[in-house]
């Protein structure tokens, strides 16, 4: 039984390569009625989250999910926000025993465990069971030299862990555990600084494929250009990377000051290090952030590469959704008396939207304060009270009890609803404005503070 780490991938879809049909089937125990998702990063840049599949735990704890894949992905299970990584080749089935903690739904997002699973028949060839085992022997490596290889450099004691996964996994024919293994060695080499840069970008970028679905290459592309720009000041100083970005929305400076390294005279790589710099950048307080988007855009519609158009795209998207002066995703939500709606069918006024579940400690307290709010600007405020219960009807005492007197829905156990607002903790808070564009995210919690915000948005 696993309980994996979320960590970083891709799913971008080469062209003209034939998708086959991958199922995943099996029991899940504790979530009956629940939605099973499976979800994954479309690149491994901008991770935007998309959904492959997603479908209802039946009443016996059956579920089944299908899609089309093309080749080697990570993906993750997904239930209320539990989730537990998978790795699917293209045409395989898998069939799982799923265990979910009820209990671990109403916890922080950063407290939550991830879901536990077990293939239940097992084959120690499939590649996740050799992904375990690796992991496993890699971990405990790690443990037992970590201070002969961070602290001393040894690089011996690395060589010697090579050998032995070769050993280990004879018959392991996959191409992508064999760049999985290399690149999270390769890992090992850049964190403990047992090679040069130019050393590690020659030997592991320079001539070799950019490979955007294996998540230690990813990792490790990730880990090697971090902060890349803002720390090569040998390459590009700190003034003339600010005069290229705020002044002159440059990427062509920024490029040519790139192409002095080694690793980085692939016209093609170049490009795609700048993407993943300049998602750094625009987080950057020295940056400004609409000089950066419009070099990403610039990119979106001069590259050449599908794949960095992809990401380009992506990263516009994912740097702006919930940014103040952007729309506010929109919601299917479920009234009270089970009518569907539109967030965006509230028109005319501002918005408060506060996501919440009814049995959390707290939650009277805070909607007594925002009645007081509401009292005084109702007529110039809209408040949506969105009820994340597992129960649809959960709420509606609470919504009933005549002291709060604005809308209440429930989101109709669509998943998608955490990820679309980045919900990581209850309750929260968002303000959006009359043109429905995101104000505040998030807005603080009712009080002085949110009461000033408010003001700032009714006309």
């Amino acid at each position: 039984m696993k309980n994996l780490l979320l960590i970083v991938c891709s799913l971008i879809i080469p062209l003209g390569i034939l998708a086959q049909s991958t199922t995943i089937t099996g029991i899940v125990s504790g979530a009956e009625g629940q939605m099973i998702r499976l979800i994954a990063y479309d690149d491994f840049i901008s991770q935007k989250i998309i959904s492959l599949d997603k479908n209802e735990i039946a009443e016996d704890g059956s579920f089944e999910l299908s899609f089309d894949l093309t080749e080697t992905i990570m993906a993750f299970l997904d239930i209320n926000y539990q989730r537990a990584e998978i790795f699917l080749e293209p045409g395989k089935s898998y069939t799982l025993d799923i265990k979910y903690d009820l209990d671990n739904q109403l916890a922080s997002y950063y407290d939550r465990h991830g879901l536990l699973y077990d293939f239940t028949k097992p084959d120690s060839n499939e590649l996740n069971q050799v992904i375990w085992q690796f992991n496993s022997m890699y971990n405990k490596f790690i443990m037992d030299n970590f201070d002969h290889i961070y602290k001393l450099h040894d690089k011996s004691r690395v060589s010697t862990f090579k050998l032995e996964v070769a050993e280990a996994f004879p018959s392991a024919d996959s191409g992508y555990f064999e760049d999985y293994v290399t690149y999270k060695l390769a890992d090992v080499e850049q964190f403990a600084r047992l090679k040069g840069k130019n050393t590690l970008g020659t030997e592991y970028f320079v001539d070799n494929p950019v490979l955007y679905n294996n998540v230690e290459y990813t990792f490790f592309f990730k880990e090697f250009f971090e902060k890349f720009l803002v720390t090569s000041p040998d390459m590009i100083t700190i003034s003339d990377l600010i005069i290229a970005v705020n002044d002159n929305k440059d990427n062509k400076a920024i490029l040519d000051a790139m192409g002095a390294r080694p690793y980085l005279v692939d016209d093609n790589f170049r490009e795609l290090v700048l993407l993943q710099s300049l998602k750094g950048l625009y987080y950057n307080g020295t940056y400004k952030k609409p000089q950066v988007l419009n070099m990403i855009r610039d990119i979106s519609r001069t590259t050449s590469d599908p794949m960095h158009k992809k990401i380009a795209e992506n990263l516009l998207e994912t740097l702006t959704v919930l940014a103040p002066g952007y729309p506010a995703p929109d919601l299917q939500l479920t009234g009270i008396a089970g009518q569907a709606f539109k967030l965006k069918s509230i028109k005319g006024k501002p918005v408060l939207l506060t996501f919440f579940r009814s049995d959390q400690a707290g939650i009277k307290n805070d909607f007594d304060r925002l009645s007081q709010l509401f009292n005084v600007y109702n007529s110039g405020l809209e408040i949506i009270s969105i009820s994340m219960d597992n129960e649809p009807q959960a709420y509606i005492p609470l919504a009933n009890s005549g002291s709060y007197n604005w809308t209440f829905a429930h989101y109709a156990n669509d998943p998608a609803v955490y990820d679309l607002y980045n919900i990581r903790n209850l309750p929260l808070y968002v303000l959006i404005d009359v043109e429905g564009n995101i104000k505040l995210y998030p807005a603080p919690p009712p009080g002085d503070e949110l009461e000033k915000a408010v003001l700032k948005v009714i006309h």
